[in-house]
C-alpha cells in the first residue's frame, strides 16, 4: 500500500524535532511494509496559507489508488480542527480513498473505524487546538508583561536598536546617529517653520539618511522617543533612555494638529506666497494666479465685497521681502564677536550641568534599583500583584520625570547657543538663502522670520518675530559692537 509519511513542524525553531519524527514515521512505515513517499513541512496552523500542506492534500487526491496518511501525532495532523485540508482529509478517509495513521497514538482510522476510535481522534484535535490556543495565550500574557514592565517586544524603532546584553537578556538601546536625526526632524517639524519635504531633504543632506514621506510621518507620531510605547492603541511607560522630552514631542503634535485643522484650497497651487499674506483692508487671503502663462500675479479675493482691489506682481513682493531679510543681515565682524562671547559663556555652564546630570543620574539609578527590587519581590510572591503594580507604576513616574529633567537639562543649554548660533548664521546670509530658495524654502524662511504679512494696495506690510527685530533694530543704528569708551584713547 502506498503511504504518504508526512513530518511536520509549525516554525523554523521546531526543525530540530524533524529527525526524530521522520525516524518513527520510518519506522513504523517499514514495519507495516509500506512502500512510502516522505514529506517535510514547516507550516504554521494558523499564519499564512499552508501551501505545501495544500499541494500534498491535492496530490493524495489526485491518485488513483488508496493509501495510507501517516503523521507522528494527531497535533501533527492538526491544530486547527475547522481547516480546509482537514476536511478534506476527512471526507477521502470517509470515502475509503485513504487512511489516517497516528503511530504514537496507536491509532488508525479507515473507512469502518468504530465510534471510538473517531472519539479519540475528535478528542485529539479538540485537545491539540486547546494547546495551540493556550500557547497563543501565554505569549500574549508574557508579552502584554512585557509592555506592563516597561519592555519592548519587537523591532527597535529609527533612532533605537536592539542589543544583547551580557546577561542574555534582550535590550534597547539609542542609536547616537539616527537618534540625533530623529531629534533634529522633531525640533525642525515642532517649529512649524518645515514641511515634511524640507524636513526629508534636510535628513538626507545633514544625517545621510533616506526616509520616505509615510516613514517620517510615522516617527514624528511615534511616543516612543519621549518615553511611552504605543501597542494597540494603549500606551505603555518604558525604562529606555528617551530621545526627545515630553514637551516637545507634544509641540511637534500640536503643529501636526493644526496642520489638519486648516484645509486651503490654495494648498496644493505652486504659488511661493500662497496663504501667507492677507489684505489690510477686509482680512481676507491674497490669491495668486498666472497671467499669460508665465507672470504670477497676487490680488485680494474680496470675499467680504469688492473694495477696487489691487493686481501685483509677486515680483514686486518678492522685492520688498528681499530688503526686509537685508535689513536683518548681520556683519561678519559682529557675527563673529558675538559667537565668541556665546562659547565663552556656554563653557562657564558646562561644570555646573554636569554636576546637576551627575545628581539627576543618582536619582534615577536610585529608582530603577526600587522597580527591580519591587518585581523581584513580585516573582518571589513576597507582595501580592495589586502592590506590585501600584509601586512600580509610582517608582516608574518618578523615574520618567527625571530622565525627562535630565533629558531637559542635557540639552537645554546646548540647543540654546546651537539655537542662537543657528540664528545669527542665517541672519548673516540670509539674501542670498532667499534669493536662490525654492518656492517651499522661501516659505520656510518667510515664517521663520515674519508674521502678520499684509498687503495694502501694493505695499507689504510685515512684522518681524524675536530676535528678528532686534537684528533689525541694530542694523538700522548700526549698534552691533559693543559701545566705546566715551573717553577714547590710544590704548597703553
Amino acid at each position: 500500500m502506498k503511504a504518504y509519511l508526512i513530518a511536520r513542524v509549525s516554525t523554523e525553531d521546531q526543525k530540530d524535532a524533524l529527525p526524530a519524527q521522520i525516524y518513527r514515521l520510518k519506522d513504523y512505515a517499514k514495519r507495516k511494509g509500506f512502500d512510502c513517499e516522505l514529506i517535510e513541512l514547516s507550516e504554521s496552523a494558523y499564519k499564512g496559507d499552508r501551501n505545501k500542506f495544500k499541494a500534498v492534500i491535492k496530490l493524495i487526491n489526485d491518485s488513483e489508488e488508496s493509501a495510507a496518511v501517516v503523521f507522528d501525532k494527531i497535533d501533527r495532523y492538526t491544530r486547527d480542527s475547522a481547516s480546509d485540508e482537514v476536511k478534506v482529509l476527512r471526507k477521502l478517509c470517509k470515502a475509503g480513498k485513504i487512511e489516517l495513521h497516528f503511530p504514537s497514538e496507536g491509532l488508525v482510522i479507515t473507512q469502518n473505524s468504530p465510534a471510538t476510535d473517531l472519539m479519540r481522534l475528535g478528542l485529539g484535535e479538540v485537545l491539540s487546538q486547546y494547546y495551540s490556543d493556550a500557547i497563543s495565550d501565554n505569549v500574549r500574557r508574557r508579552f502584554e508583561q512585557k509592555l506592563r514592565d516597561g519592555e519592548w517586544i519587537g523591532q527597535a524603532p529609527l533612532g533605537y536598536k536592539n542589543v544583547d546584553l551580557p546577561n542574555g537578556k534582550k535590550w534597547v538601546e539609542i542609536d547616537a546617529l539616527k537618534a540625533e536625526a530623529v531629534r533634529s526632524a522633531f525640533e525642525w517639524y515642532a517649529s512649524g517653520n518645515y514641511s515634511l519635504k524640507i524636513i526629508k531633504e534636510k535628513l538626507r543632506a545633514e544625517f545621510t539618511l533616506e526616509l520616505g514621506t509615510s516613514q517620517l510621518d510615522k516617527v514624528l507620531k511615534n511616543p516612543f522617543y519621549c518615553g511611552e510605547m504605543l501597542v494597540k492603541g494603549k500606551l505603555y511607560p518604558h525604562k529606555y533612555d528617551t530621545v526627545i522630552g515630553l514637551e516637545l514631542y507634544k509641540q511637534a503634535e500640536a503643529v501636526r494638529r493644526g496642520y489638519k485643522a486648516k484645509p486651503h484650497r490654495w494648498g496644493g497651487l505652486p504659488y511661493a506666497y500662497r496663504g501667507l499674506i492677507t489684505c489690510a483692508d477686509c482680512g481676507c487671503r491674497i490669491t495668486f494666479e498666472k497671467k499669460k502663462g508665465k507672470y504670477i500675479y497676487g490680488h485680494c479675493t474680496q470675499y467680504r465685497g469688492k473694495h477696487g482691489a489691487q493686481y501685483i506682481n509677486e515680483d514686486l513682493l518678492t522685492n520688498q521681502l528681499m530688503n526686509v531679510f537685508k535689513s536683518i543681515q548681520v556683519p561678519e565682524v559682529a557675527y563673529q564677536e558675538v559667537s565668541m562671547a556665546l562659547r565663552t559663556a556656554q563653557e562657564d555652564k558646562k561644570t555646573l550641568r554636569a554636576k546637576a546630570l551627575g545628581t539627576l543620574d543618582t536619582e534615577i539609578e536610585k529608582y530603577q534599583k526600587r522597580m527591580d527590587k519591587v518585581y523581584e519581590d513580585y516573582l518571589d510572591e513576597t507582595i501580592p500583584e495589586l502592590l506590585y503594580k501600584r509601586k512600580f507604576e509610582q517608582y516608574r513616574n518618578a523615574q520618567k520625570t527625571l530622565q525627562n529633567k535630565r533629558l531637559n537639562v542635557e540639552q537645554v543649554e546646548d540647543d540654546y547657543f546651537a539655537t542662537v548660533n543657528h540664528l545669527l548664521s542665517l541672519a548673516k546670509k540670509t539674501p542670498e538663502l532667499f534669493k536662490r530658495a525654492n518656492n517651499e524654502q522661501k516659505r520656510s524662511l518667510i515664517n521663520l522670520v515674519l508674521s502678520n504679512l499684509q498687503l495694502k494696495g501694493k505695499e507689504l506690510g510685515w512684522e518681524l518675530k524675536k530676535p528678528f527685530d532686534t537684528m533689525a533694530f541694530c542694523s538700522e543704528n548700526g549698534n552691533w559692537l559693543r559701545g566705546l569708551d566715551s573717553n577714547q584713547r590710544p590704548s597703553g
